[in-house]
Parts: structure tokens; sequence; C-alpha cells
């Protein structure tokens, strides 16, 4: 809604409160705009811009890397940063910065040994997670740690069977007819026509 369309009507035509407005309602839409934005730089997940700059500051943390989200998920080991560690812990963290589609926990209790698989599009977040799991792990459990690649391929083929036959004719001179006989067990014949070329002549 425009500032203008506050004013009572038969002020609304007036000149200089039409530009004056024009000029605010610019002003309060970029305002508008910074109010939403704030909304979306407080959550991790979704900032993009001061609120990542903020949250780095606050924990100490030396961005390296401009992908965003190499940037998140640094922040968000650091605020999940708990003690003791758990295999609810560890899903959880996996299902915020991963998504649960995209990686594989398996554990053997009997061997103490834990495999994680996470999905090759995650290489460099992958590697940042590797080094902090390996600094919160229990030391009596083994990690193994490991990319995944995950493809769909399609494979086909086309198979095309040719087939030779070989055609002897033979023409008889009398009926002007062409007997056409095949390799196979099959004959046709074909009609050999021949046309004559008429040209008047001068009495």
């Amino acid at each position: 809604m425009k500032l203008i369309e506050y004013l009572p009507n038969f002020m609304q035509d007036i000149k200089e409160f039409k530009e004056l407005f024009s000029a605010e309602d610019i002003e309060i839409e970029q305002l508008k705009v910074a109010i939403e934005k704030i909304f979306s730089e407080i959550i991790v997940k979704t900032a993009e811009g001061y609120g990542l700059d903020r949250y780095e500051k606050i924990y100490q943390i030396n961005a390296e890397s401009d992908l965003l989200e190499a940037r998140r998920l640094k922040i968000l080991l650091k605020i999940n940063d708990k003690v003791p560690y758990s295999y609810k812990w560890l899903v959880n963290t996996l299902d915020t910065v991963l998504g649960k589609e995209n990686y594989k926990v398996a554990i053997d209790y009997a061997n103490y040994n834990m495999k994680i698989e996470i999905l090759l599009n995650y290489s460099e977040l992958a590697e940042i997670l590797k080094k902090d799991l390996v600094k919160k792990m229990p030391a009596n459990i083994k990690l193994d740690y490991r990319l995944k690649a995950s493809e769909n391929c399609w494979y086909g083929a086309i198979l095309v069977q040719k087939t030779y036959m070989f055609l002897k004719t033979i023409v008889d001179k009398e009926t002007y007819i062409e007997k056409a006989k095949l390799n196979q067990k099959f004959a046709g014949n074909m009609q050999v026509q021949e046309y004559l070329d008429i040209k008047e002549c001068e009495r």
C-alpha cells in the first residue's frame, strides 16, 4: 500500500504530496527488504551475508572457503559442539548438514567400528565434517569414512539385421516381360515398357 493512499482523497491529487510520498515509498520498500533479510540472516542454514560474518566472529571461526555451505557447516558444528558425544547427536548433525538421503551410517558394536558413507557431491563439506568428527570421536572407536559416488546409468543397444538378395532377370523378347528370380523362395514379375518419340514431319 502506498503512503499517499493514507491521505484523504482531496489531498491525493496535490503534486507536492505525490512527489514527497513517491520518494518515501522507495525508502520504505528498501526498509521492508532489510527487515525480511534479518529473519533469514539469523538462521545459519539460510544466512548469506552479515549473519554468517557475525556468527564467525562470535565463535572465532576462520572462513577459509568462500563457499556458503562450507561456512554454514563450520558454524553449525561449532554450535552443536556438545559433550558427551552420542550416536543421536551424530545423526542429528548429519541430517542438518547433509540431509537424510545423502549419507549412510553403519556401526559394528562388537568391534567398535563406525562406517560413514557420504555422497561425492558433498566432498568439500565431507572433508570439513571429517576433521570435526576425528576430534570428537571416542578413542576406542575406529572411524571408516568414505565418499561414495551415486550415479544412474542407462545402457542401450540397437541391433540391425540386413538380408541381401541377388536378383536375376531374363527378358522375353516377344512379350517384353522381364522375369525376376531371387535367391529366396519367392519371385516376382516386373513389367518393362518402351516409349516412342513421335515427331511431326512437314509435307
